[in-house]
Protein backbone atom coordinates (compact mmCIF):
# COMPACT_ATOMS: atom_id res chain seq x y z
CA UNK A 1 0.00 0.00 0.00
CA UNK A 2 1.46 3.37 -0.75
CA UNK A 3 2.46 5.88 1.32
CA UNK A 4 -0.75 8.46 -0.17
CA UNK A 5 -3.29 5.38 0.31
CA UNK A 6 -2.53 5.35 4.06
CA UNK A 7 -2.63 8.94 4.90
CA UNK A 8 -6.05 9.32 3.44
CA UNK A 9 -7.30 6.65 4.97
CA UNK A 10 -6.02 7.83 7.76
CA UNK A 11 -7.77 11.31 7.16
CA UNK A 12 -10.99 10.22 6.35
CA UNK A 13 -10.92 8.15 9.90
CA UNK A 14 -10.32 10.75 11.77
CA UNK A 15 -13.46 13.11 9.87
CA UNK A 16 -15.87 10.16 10.35
CA UNK A 17 -14.72 10.23 14.25
CA UNK A 18 -14.97 13.79 14.18
CA UNK A 19 -18.62 13.84 12.63
CA UNK A 20 -19.60 11.11 15.64
CA UNK A 21 -18.57 13.83 18.31
CA UNK A 22 -20.65 16.45 16.79
CA UNK A 23 -23.65 16.95 19.09
CA UNK A 24 -26.57 15.74 16.87
CA UNK A 25 -29.13 18.51 16.31
CA UNK A 26 -33.03 18.61 16.74
CA UNK A 27 -34.99 17.73 14.15
CA UNK A 28 -38.32 18.83 15.87
CA UNK A 29 -39.87 21.20 18.64
CA UNK A 30 -42.11 20.33 21.50
CA UNK A 31 -43.84 23.74 22.38
CA UNK A 32 -46.29 23.74 25.62
CA UNK A 33 -48.44 26.26 25.78
CA UNK A 34 -49.80 27.29 29.40
CA UNK A 35 -49.69 26.54 33.48
CA UNK A 36 -51.35 23.13 33.14
CA UNK A 37 -49.83 21.17 30.55
CA UNK A 38 -46.01 22.52 31.30
CA UNK A 39 -46.85 21.03 34.93
CA UNK A 40 -47.35 17.66 33.46
CA UNK A 41 -44.58 18.03 30.98
CA UNK A 42 -42.23 19.56 33.31
CA UNK A 43 -43.42 16.37 36.64
CA UNK A 44 -43.16 13.81 33.73
CA UNK A 45 -39.54 14.72 33.13
CA UNK A 46 -40.22 13.90 29.02
CA UNK A 47 -37.88 17.21 28.19
CA UNK A 48 -34.78 15.51 29.09
CA UNK A 49 -35.97 11.51 27.93
CA UNK A 50 -35.82 13.35 24.20
CA UNK A 51 -32.36 15.00 23.80
CA UNK A 52 -33.59 15.00 19.82
CA UNK A 53 -36.23 17.17 20.65
CA UNK A 54 -36.49 21.13 21.25
CA UNK A 55 -38.53 22.34 23.94
CA UNK A 56 -40.53 25.51 24.44
CA UNK A 57 -42.18 26.37 27.28
CA UNK A 58 -44.36 29.48 27.12
CA UNK A 59 -46.40 30.98 29.86
CA UNK A 60 -47.17 34.32 31.74
CA UNK A 61 -43.93 34.25 33.86
CA UNK A 62 -40.49 33.21 32.62
CA UNK A 63 -39.30 32.79 36.31
CA UNK A 64 -42.63 30.84 37.13
CA UNK A 65 -41.91 28.28 34.61
CA UNK A 66 -38.16 27.65 35.57
CA UNK A 67 -39.26 27.49 39.30
CA UNK A 68 -41.82 24.31 38.80
CA UNK A 69 -38.98 22.40 36.64
CA UNK A 70 -37.26 20.35 39.66
CA UNK A 71 -33.97 19.14 37.72
CA UNK A 72 -33.64 22.97 36.75
CA UNK A 73 -34.42 23.85 32.63
CA UNK A 74 -32.57 26.29 30.86
CA UNK A 75 -33.56 29.71 29.90
CA UNK A 76 -33.17 29.16 26.15
CA UNK A 77 -36.09 26.63 27.08
CA UNK A 78 -38.69 29.16 28.53
CA UNK A 79 -40.69 32.11 26.88
CA UNK A 80 -42.86 34.10 29.21
CA UNK A 81 -45.00 37.51 28.92
CA UNK A 82 -43.07 38.39 31.94
CA UNK A 83 -45.32 41.60 32.29
CA UNK A 84 -48.20 42.47 34.76
CA UNK A 85 -50.47 41.95 31.71
CA UNK A 86 -53.68 39.84 32.74
CA UNK A 87 -54.00 36.95 31.28
CA UNK A 88 -57.71 36.01 32.55
CA UNK A 89 -59.18 35.99 28.97
CA UNK A 90 -57.75 35.54 25.49
CA UNK A 91 -58.39 38.89 24.28
CA UNK A 92 -56.36 40.62 27.45
CA UNK A 93 -53.61 38.29 26.01
CA UNK A 94 -53.84 39.39 22.48
CA UNK A 95 -54.06 43.03 23.95
CA UNK A 96 -50.82 42.50 24.95
CA UNK A 97 -49.24 40.51 21.58
CA UNK A 98 -50.53 43.41 19.63
CA UNK A 99 -48.56 46.23 21.72
CA UNK A 100 -45.81 44.26 22.23
CA UNK A 101 -43.57 43.45 19.47
CA UNK A 102 -40.53 42.39 21.43
CA UNK A 103 -42.61 39.32 22.59
CA UNK A 104 -43.99 38.50 19.15
CA UNK A 105 -40.44 38.10 17.45
CA UNK A 106 -38.37 36.50 20.30
CA UNK A 107 -41.45 33.48 19.68
CA UNK A 108 -40.94 33.83 15.99
CA UNK A 109 -37.10 33.32 16.75
CA UNK A 110 -37.64 30.34 18.68
CA UNK A 111 -40.39 28.73 16.44
CA UNK A 112 -39.95 29.93 13.45
CA UNK A 113 -36.49 30.64 12.24
CA UNK A 114 -35.07 26.99 13.10
CA UNK A 115 -37.88 25.45 10.89
CA UNK A 116 -38.50 22.19 13.07
CA UNK A 117 -41.80 20.55 12.70
CA UNK A 118 -43.93 21.02 15.47
CA UNK A 119 -46.01 19.30 18.42
CA UNK A 120 -47.88 21.84 20.77
CA UNK A 121 -49.37 21.19 23.77
CA UNK A 122 -51.63 23.79 25.36
CA UNK A 123 -54.87 23.92 27.76
CA UNK A 124 -57.65 25.62 25.68
CA UNK A 125 -59.27 27.04 28.62
CA UNK A 126 -55.87 29.44 30.00
CA UNK A 127 -56.06 33.01 28.54
CA UNK A 128 -52.64 32.45 27.71
CA UNK A 129 -53.44 29.30 26.00
CA UNK A 130 -56.63 29.99 24.09
CA UNK A 131 -54.96 33.31 22.81
CA UNK A 132 -51.19 31.74 21.86
CA UNK A 133 -52.55 28.85 19.96
CA UNK A 134 -54.09 29.67 16.83
CA UNK A 135 -51.34 32.53 17.29
CA UNK A 136 -48.63 29.63 16.94
CA UNK A 137 -50.76 27.40 13.97
CA UNK A 138 -51.32 30.43 11.96
CA UNK A 139 -47.74 31.42 12.25
CA UNK A 140 -46.05 28.36 11.41
CA UNK A 141 -48.71 27.98 8.61
CA UNK A 142 -47.69 31.10 7.15
CA UNK A 143 -44.01 30.04 7.74
CA UNK A 144 -44.91 26.82 5.39
CA UNK A 145 -44.27 24.38 8.92
CA UNK A 146 -45.91 21.24 10.16
CA UNK A 147 -47.66 21.54 13.41
CA UNK A 148 -50.18 19.65 15.26
CA UNK A 149 -51.30 20.81 18.48
CA UNK A 150 -52.44 18.26 21.36
CA UNK A 151 -54.93 20.82 22.62
CA UNK A 152 -56.95 20.20 26.30
CA UNK A 153 -60.44 21.46 26.83
CA UNK A 154 -61.56 22.32 30.32
CA UNK A 155 -63.31 19.68 32.89
CA UNK A 156 -67.20 20.34 32.71
CA UNK A 157 -67.25 21.52 36.37
CA UNK A 158 -64.94 24.51 35.36
CA UNK A 159 -66.92 28.13 35.37
CA UNK A 160 -67.68 29.51 32.10
CA UNK A 161 -64.97 32.14 31.74
CA UNK A 162 -62.64 29.24 30.86
CA UNK A 163 -65.37 27.29 28.69
CA UNK A 164 -65.54 30.95 26.99
CA UNK A 165 -61.58 30.98 26.33
CA UNK A 166 -61.48 27.25 25.10
CA UNK A 167 -64.78 27.41 22.43
CA UNK A 168 -62.51 30.92 20.70
CA UNK A 169 -59.25 28.94 20.84
CA UNK A 170 -60.83 25.82 18.99
CA UNK A 171 -62.83 27.75 16.89
CA UNK A 172 -60.06 30.54 15.92
CA UNK A 173 -57.67 27.46 14.86
CA UNK A 174 -60.65 25.47 12.99
CA UNK A 175 -61.57 29.12 11.18
CA UNK A 176 -58.17 28.96 9.69
CA UNK A 177 -56.44 26.86 7.05
CA UNK A 178 -54.52 23.67 7.64
CA UNK A 179 -54.66 23.80 11.23
CA UNK A 180 -54.49 20.18 12.80
CA UNK A 181 -55.82 20.06 16.39
CA UNK A 182 -56.36 17.09 18.40
CA UNK A 183 -58.72 17.67 21.65
CA UNK A 184 -58.37 15.88 24.73
CA UNK A 185 -61.13 16.35 27.41
CA UNK A 186 -59.72 17.22 30.79
CA UNK A 187 -62.55 14.87 32.53
CA UNK A 188 -61.44 12.34 30.48
CA UNK A 189 -57.56 12.59 30.56
CA UNK A 190 -57.50 12.88 34.31
CA UNK A 191 -60.07 9.53 34.46
CA UNK A 192 -56.93 7.98 32.88
CA UNK A 193 -56.17 4.37 33.16
CA UNK A 194 -53.80 2.49 31.69
CA UNK A 195 -50.47 0.40 31.37
CA UNK A 196 -46.91 1.26 31.07
CA UNK A 197 -44.66 -0.52 28.46
CA UNK A 198 -43.28 -2.25 31.69
CA UNK A 199 -46.46 -3.22 33.10
CA UNK A 200 -47.03 -0.57 35.81
CA UNK A 201 -49.95 1.53 35.76
CA UNK A 202 -50.45 4.86 34.51
CA UNK A 203 -53.33 7.40 36.27
CA UNK A 204 -54.14 10.31 35.75
CA UNK A 205 -52.96 13.64 33.61
CA UNK A 206 -49.44 12.19 33.59
CA UNK A 207 -49.85 9.80 30.55
CA UNK A 208 -49.76 13.42 28.73
CA UNK A 209 -46.13 12.37 28.30
CA UNK A 210 -46.87 8.59 27.53
CA UNK A 211 -48.99 9.81 24.51
CA UNK A 212 -46.91 12.77 23.77
CA UNK A 213 -43.23 10.48 23.50
CA UNK A 214 -45.52 8.38 21.34
CA UNK A 215 -46.26 10.67 18.84
CA UNK A 216 -42.83 12.08 18.46
CA UNK A 217 -41.22 8.46 18.53
CA UNK A 218 -42.20 7.86 14.89
CA UNK A 219 -39.96 10.88 12.79
CA UNK A 220 -42.84 11.16 10.02
CA UNK A 221 -45.81 11.49 12.75
CA UNK A 222 -46.46 15.61 12.41
CA UNK A 223 -45.83 14.87 8.77
CA UNK A 224 -48.25 12.04 8.11
CA UNK A 225 -50.86 13.69 10.11
CA UNK A 226 -51.07 17.22 8.54
CA UNK A 227 -51.06 15.81 5.16
CA UNK A 228 -54.14 13.29 6.19
CA UNK A 229 -55.63 16.82 7.48
CA UNK A 230 -55.26 19.17 4.58
CA UNK A 231 -55.95 15.98 1.99
CA UNK A 232 -59.60 15.43 3.65
CA UNK A 233 -59.90 19.14 5.52
CA UNK A 234 -60.48 17.84 8.39
CA UNK A 235 -58.95 20.17 11.36
CA UNK A 236 -60.14 18.41 14.37
CA UNK A 237 -59.12 15.11 15.44
CA UNK A 238 -59.01 12.84 18.84
CA UNK A 239 -57.77 9.45 20.63
CA UNK A 240 -58.88 6.29 21.50
CA UNK A 241 -56.03 4.32 22.65
CA UNK A 242 -54.43 1.12 24.09
CA UNK A 243 -51.33 1.19 26.14
CA UNK A 244 -48.53 -1.14 27.24
CA UNK A 245 -51.32 -4.11 26.04
CA UNK A 246 -49.90 -7.84 26.21
CA UNK A 247 -50.22 -9.72 23.18
CA UNK A 248 -50.30 -12.73 25.36
CA UNK A 249 -52.88 -11.13 27.67
CA UNK A 250 -55.59 -9.68 24.87
CA UNK A 251 -54.46 -12.54 22.48
CA UNK A 252 -55.29 -10.39 19.11
CA UNK A 253 -55.63 -7.00 17.44
CA UNK A 254 -59.00 -7.29 17.40
CA UNK A 255 -59.69 -7.39 21.36
CA UNK A 256 -56.97 -4.54 21.95
CA UNK A 257 -59.20 -2.38 19.96
CA UNK A 258 -62.19 -3.14 21.46
CA UNK A 259 -60.63 -1.99 24.58
CA UNK A 260 -59.69 1.37 23.05
CA UNK A 261 -63.37 2.01 22.48
CA UNK A 262 -63.55 2.15 26.65
CA UNK A 263 -61.04 4.79 26.59
CA UNK A 264 -61.75 7.73 24.46
CA UNK A 265 -60.15 10.92 25.09
CA UNK A 266 -62.74 12.93 24.15
CA UNK A 267 -66.79 12.11 24.13
CA UNK A 268 -67.67 11.87 20.54
CA UNK A 269 -69.58 10.05 18.14
CA UNK A 270 -67.44 7.18 16.42
CA UNK A 271 -70.19 6.64 13.76
CA UNK A 272 -69.41 10.71 12.20
CA UNK A 273 -65.81 10.24 11.52
CA UNK A 274 -64.73 10.43 8.39
CA UNK A 275 -60.47 9.69 8.49
CA UNK A 276 -58.24 7.63 11.06
CA UNK A 277 -54.78 7.84 11.82
CA UNK A 278 -53.44 4.86 13.28
CA UNK A 279 -49.87 4.70 15.41
CA UNK A 280 -48.48 1.56 16.86
CA UNK A 281 -44.98 0.63 19.09
CA UNK A 282 -44.31 -2.92 19.51
CA UNK A 283 -41.18 -5.24 20.20
CA UNK A 284 -39.41 -6.11 17.29
CA UNK A 285 -39.85 -9.52 17.83
CA UNK A 286 -43.27 -9.54 16.78
CA UNK A 287 -42.00 -7.73 13.13
CA UNK A 288 -42.92 -10.93 11.34
CA UNK A 289 -45.96 -11.92 13.32
CA UNK A 290 -47.73 -8.90 13.56
CA UNK A 291 -46.27 -6.90 9.88
CA UNK A 292 -47.83 -3.65 8.64
CA UNK A 293 -50.17 -5.28 6.09
CA UNK A 294 -52.30 -7.25 8.63
CA UNK A 295 -52.45 -4.46 11.15
CA UNK A 296 -54.14 -2.12 8.28
CA UNK A 297 -56.62 -5.26 7.17
CA UNK A 298 -57.49 -5.53 10.92
CA UNK A 299 -58.23 -2.54 11.71
CA UNK A 300 -60.23 -1.64 8.36
CA UNK A 301 -62.15 -4.67 9.71
CA UNK A 302 -62.44 -3.34 13.00
CA UNK A 303 -64.03 0.12 11.98
CA UNK A 304 -66.50 -1.77 9.49
CA UNK A 305 -70.00 -0.44 10.58
CA UNK A 306 -68.42 1.52 13.27
CA UNK A 307 -67.76 4.16 11.30
CA UNK A 308 -68.13 4.86 6.90
CA UNK A 309 -64.46 6.33 6.66
CA UNK A 310 -63.02 8.04 3.90
CA UNK A 311 -59.15 6.95 4.84
CA UNK A 312 -57.10 4.98 7.05
CA UNK A 313 -53.74 5.55 7.09
CA UNK A 314 -51.42 3.10 8.88
CA UNK A 315 -47.99 4.53 9.88
CA UNK A 316 -45.00 2.88 9.89
CA UNK A 317 -44.98 0.44 13.34
CA UNK A 318 -42.03 1.96 16.00
CA UNK A 319 -40.29 -1.36 16.72
CA UNK A 320 -38.46 -1.41 19.67
CA UNK A 321 -35.74 -3.56 21.21
CA UNK A 322 -37.63 -5.69 23.89
CA UNK A 323 -38.34 -8.87 25.41
CA UNK A 324 -42.34 -8.00 26.17
CA UNK A 325 -45.00 -8.21 24.22
CA UNK A 326 -46.44 -5.46 24.94
CA UNK A 327 -48.14 -2.76 22.14
CA UNK A 328 -48.87 0.82 22.06
CA UNK A 329 -52.03 1.62 19.81
CA UNK A 330 -52.96 5.06 18.79
CA UNK A 331 -56.01 5.55 16.81
CA UNK A 332 -56.29 9.06 16.31
CA UNK A 333 -59.62 10.03 14.75
CA UNK A 334 -60.97 12.89 12.82
CA UNK A 335 -63.91 14.29 10.93
CA UNK A 336 -66.56 13.74 13.34
CA UNK A 337 -69.60 16.50 14.40
CA UNK A 338 -68.69 18.65 16.66
CA UNK A 339 -71.82 19.76 16.71
CA UNK A 340 -73.78 18.90 20.01
CA UNK A 341 -70.81 19.91 21.90
CA UNK A 342 -70.32 23.52 20.23
CA UNK A 343 -74.07 23.99 20.82
CA UNK A 344 -73.62 23.47 25.01
CA UNK A 345 -70.53 25.29 25.03
CA UNK A 346 -72.29 28.14 23.12
CA UNK A 347 -75.14 28.26 25.10
CA UNK A 348 -73.00 28.05 28.28
CA UNK A 349 -70.49 31.06 27.17
CA UNK A 350 -73.62 33.08 25.69
CA UNK A 351 -73.16 36.28 28.89
CA UNK A 352 -68.99 36.12 28.80
CA UNK A 353 -69.12 36.17 24.80
CA UNK A 354 -71.94 39.00 24.64
CA UNK A 355 -69.87 40.96 27.71
CA UNK A 356 -66.65 41.04 25.43
CA UNK A 357 -68.64 41.99 22.14
CA UNK A 358 -69.94 44.86 24.64
CA UNK A 359 -66.87 45.97 25.48
CA UNK A 360 -65.35 46.29 21.66
CA UNK A 361 -62.96 42.70 21.97
CA UNK A 362 -64.61 40.93 19.72
CA UNK A 363 -67.58 42.17 17.15
CA UNK A 364 -70.60 39.75 16.88
CA UNK A 365 -69.91 38.50 13.27
CA UNK A 366 -66.35 37.49 14.26
CA UNK A 367 -67.92 35.66 16.60
CA UNK A 368 -70.46 33.57 14.53
CA UNK A 369 -67.83 33.13 12.29
CA UNK A 370 -65.44 31.22 14.65
CA UNK A 371 -68.09 29.30 15.91
CA UNK A 372 -69.58 28.30 12.75
CA UNK A 373 -66.50 27.33 11.49
CA UNK A 374 -66.51 24.34 14.10
CA UNK A 375 -69.98 22.84 12.52
CA UNK A 376 -69.49 23.80 9.01
CA UNK A 377 -70.46 20.32 7.24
Amino acid sequence: MSCNETQFDVLESIEKHIAMLKPKLPEKALICIGEYPTKILLKGHLVEKLPDVEPLFVGKSSKEIVKWSQSGISSDMVLGLDSKVETHYWYNVLSFTSKNDAFVTRLKEKVVQKQYESLILSSAWEGVGSALLPFLTSTLRDSSMNAVALTILPSSVQSTDVHFNALYSVGLCSSQDFSTIILVDRDLLEAFMGVNRNGSVMEGNIATNYLLELMLANYSFVQELTELSRTFNVKLFTILHVTGASLKLYESLENMLNSALSRPMLKFDLSSSSVLYVLVRMPEKLKESLPKGKIELTVANWFKGKASLKSIYVSEPIYVDEMNDRIDILLIVGGFSVRNMVASMEKRVKDAKNSAVKKGFIKEDEWQNIVGSLVKE
